[in-house]
């Protein structure tokens, strides 16, 4: 597990180790059952006082991102109760064989295993892609992503809207961040049409931000209050106060306009690159998307196979 702590920052280093190791697991650059540093392993690494490591392993074990367990440390929580590690049979053979098995054991006929096959074979196809986050600040800079890429219709809800009414799933390939998903998971009825996916871990966002010289003023506009908010802690965690960081909302045009003209660097999501590129020197901008393209052909696969 990779962390960076700036202990210059204005972002408390809890909040800088909650949204790294977040953005790590929601990455899958963590993956589910990892085990990762005791809180005093991971203290004496980063040189900071057990307890903030305490604080934020404590609230991501609170969202149901990690587990701690007396005697076995902490982990990764497992997705849809598996682990990571693969599966000693990995022919389609080997696994039907070894669930027969699991299903007689546990007292399952023939008979109720072909009921259950039958039903997945007389399912309706997948009418559209429901997109699951908490949140709603966030919806169209997903819808803007996601639309392109598909001929299906693309839609978006809250968790807790899945909470209070589960059947919007219905006909539906479910796609959710790790940061969600454990929240609602128990609610899916068809796990074939759950697709947890990754998104960007900001790589090349991060990497540019490095080189940028002390005194620039990086620019960070978007749709979504929520989106500006994270970005703004991950370019503190990493600079400090060596740049200056301005957040502005799209619907801002007069403070846009002003701060393209004065911005070293400008960092834009998807609904905002249009106009961003209208208005602002192209060698300033860098449009960040949250789906990288192995994300986009896992959903294409899935509904090629299961949808």
């Amino acid at each position: 597990m990779k962390i960076s702590i700036n202990k210059e920052s204005s972002v408390p280093v809890r909040d800088q180790l909650v949204e790294q190791v977040s953005l790590q697991i929601a990455s899958g650059m963590l993956t589910a059952r990892e085990k990762l540093p005791s809180i005093r392993a991971l203290a004496a690494r980063l040189g900071i006082h057990y307890s903030t490591v305490t604080a934020a392993y404590n609230h991501l074990a609170d969202v149901g991102l990690l587990e701690i367990r007396q005697g076995s440390g902490v982990r990764v929580a497992s997705i849809n109760g598996r682990d990571s590690e693969p599966a000693a049979k990995t022919d389609l053979d080997g696994m039907i064989n070894d669930f027969l098995a699991r299903a007689s054991e546990s007292g399952f006929a023939a008979k109720d295993v072909l009921k259950a096959f039958e039903k997945i074979k007389d399912r309706k196809p997948v009418k559209r892609i429901l997109v699951v986050d908490r949140n709603e600040d966030f919806h169209p800079v997903l819808l803007t992503e996601l639309k392109p890429h598909f001929s299906v219709p693309v839609e978006v809800c809250t968790v807790q809207e899945i909470l209070e009414n589960p059947n919007l799933m219905d006909e539906s390939l479910i796609l959710t961040s790790l940061y969600h998903l454990f929240t609602f998971q128990d609610k899916v009825k068809d796990r074939t049409r759950l697709v947890p996916c990754n998104i960007e871990p900001a790589r090349t966002e991060m990497e540019k931000i490095a080189t940028v010289r002390s005194g620039s003023l990086i620019l960070l506009v978007s749709v979504s209050q929520t989106l500006m908010t994270m970005a703004t802690k991950l370019v503190a965690a990493h600079r400090g106060e060596e740049v200056a960081v301005r957040a502005v909302l799209l619907s801002d045009e007069k403070e846009l306009n002003y701060m393209v003209n004065h911005a070293d660097l400008i960092l834009c999501d998807s609904p905002s690159e249009e106009t961003l590129r209208k208005i602002a020197d192209p060698k300033k901008l860098l449009a960040f998307k949250l789906y990288p393209p192995s994300t986009i052909e896992l959903i294409k696969e899935r509904l090629k196979k299961w949808g």
